[in-house]
């Protein structure tokens, strides 16, 4: 079975994206809550790079949602 990261990146950040619009919250707002930069969550939201599981966390829980969530 073969992985493809680049793939589960787009997804994760797809997932934030719409948990972000869902809850009303610019990038800004939502990087503040979840101690990132605005560029950060730009970053993640097109998939060019993933969140640790710390912030991972951190970001669900400026959602307001499980973390699991962000991995449906």
């Amino acid at each position: 079975m073969t992985v493809n990261f680049n793939e589960i990146k787009k997804h994760i950040g797809s997932n934030i994206q719409k948990y972000r619009k869902l809850a009303g919250l610019t990038q800004m707002e939502l990087a503040i809550q979840a101690d990132l930069t605005d560029a950060r969550i730009t970053q993640l939201e097109r998939g060019l790079g993933a969140p640790s599981m710390l912030k991972l966390y951190m970001i669900a829980e400026a959602l307001k949602i499980p973390p699991s969530k962000l991995l449906e």
